[in-house]
């Protein structure tokens, strides 16, 4: 799926990954099922694109490791989960690629790339915070 100009700029997007870097993948049957459609009406299976892009990535690097779990139940799939809790819903594709290959720099970091004030910061909450990034091409 991915072109030899996009293999070439992950390989070097991932070349400064210090650790090894674990990626799920789940997949299976979408709560909210949408059809997605390609130039000329043609059906896309998001699974299955999923499946491939994100393969594809993960092979770029000796350092990052795909597991692949499918679901038979119902959910909010595809879903990536990259590293400790990095959670990316649905393809990503287009600029949405990018955004998956950073996370996946970004877990490969030996050290958070935060400066050392913002850890202080993190490290006074009293409890979890989930934050929730929503991405639209438009």
């Amino acid at each position: 799926m991915l072109g030899e100009r996009e293999q070439a700029a992950i390989r070097e997007a991932f070349v400064p990954i210090e650790r090894d870097v674990e990626v799920t993948l789940e997949l299976g049957p979408t709560a909210t099922p949408v059809t997605l459609l390609a130039a000329g009406g043609r059906e896309l299976d998001s699974n299955a694109i999923t499946r491939e892009v994100v393969d594809d990535v993960c092979a770029l690097s000796g350092r990052v490791r795909l597991r692949v779990v499918e679901h038979g139940e119902a959910g909010p799939w595809p879903r990536t989960t990259i590293g400790d809790g990095l959670v990316y819903q649905g393809m990503p594709v287009g600029y949405e690629l990018t955004s998956v290959v950073h996370a996946i720099v970004e877990a490969g970091r030996a050290s958070p790339s935060l400066s050392p004030a913002t850890i202080v910061r993190l490290a006074e909450l009293d409890e979890d915070v989930a934050i929730d990034v929503y991405v639209t091409p438009t």
